[in-house]
């Protein structure tokens, strides 16, 4: 059956109207003295391939946005914000590889602030990116210029016998 010509041009150029565009988010970077909470809002954000993240900082605090060395999807990259260190700072991401990108705060990882952005679709567990001994290295110094490497420990021991601090 052929449809008219008046009812294809119209759905044509409706059709080419619906071009999607990326989108913006917010994640607020949250630090609340009086209840001892410091987060990310929302914590779990799910967006769009090319969409943006915006972290805004809150309040006067430090801050910042990092990915975990394992955190991100084989074959993209990992992210790292410059420290935040008064409210309005703040830094944007642009995701263009779907997957699963699990970020956190170095001055406040062990009050557990991180948070997570799905892009379009979930990464596979076996999927992830797998970091060499010096991603792990670069990103142990980064957790030492906050922590003393007795309170603070991420490295595996077969590893940590190899590298002197």
């Amino acid at each position: 059956m052929k449809l008219p010509v008046k009812l294809i041009l119209p759905a044509l150029v409706l059709g080419a109207s619906f071009v999607l565009k990326a989108e913006e988010h917010i994640v607020e970077v949250i630090t609340d003295n009086e209840q001892g909470i410091t987060s990310f809002k929302p914590k779990f954000l799910r967006v769009a391939q090319g969409d943006t993240v915006t972290w805004v900082n809150i309040t006067d605090d430090l801050h910042n946005v990092i990915t975990y060395p394992d955190g991100f999807p084989s074959g993209s990259t990992g992210f790292e914000s410059p420290y935040f260190e008064k409210a309005g700072d703040s830094w944007s991401y642009t995701f263009e590889q779907k997957g699963t990108y699990q970020y956190h705060c170095i001055p406040h990882i062990l009050m557990g602030m991180r948070g997570v952005v799905t892009v379009a679709t979930p990464t596979p567990p076996n999927r992830f990116h797998k970091p060499s001994k010096d991603e792990i290295v670069a990103y142990r110094g980064k957790l030492l210029e906050f922590f003393d490497s007795e309170e603070f420990s991420i490295m595996p021991d077969a590893v940590r016998r190899n590298v002197k601090d």
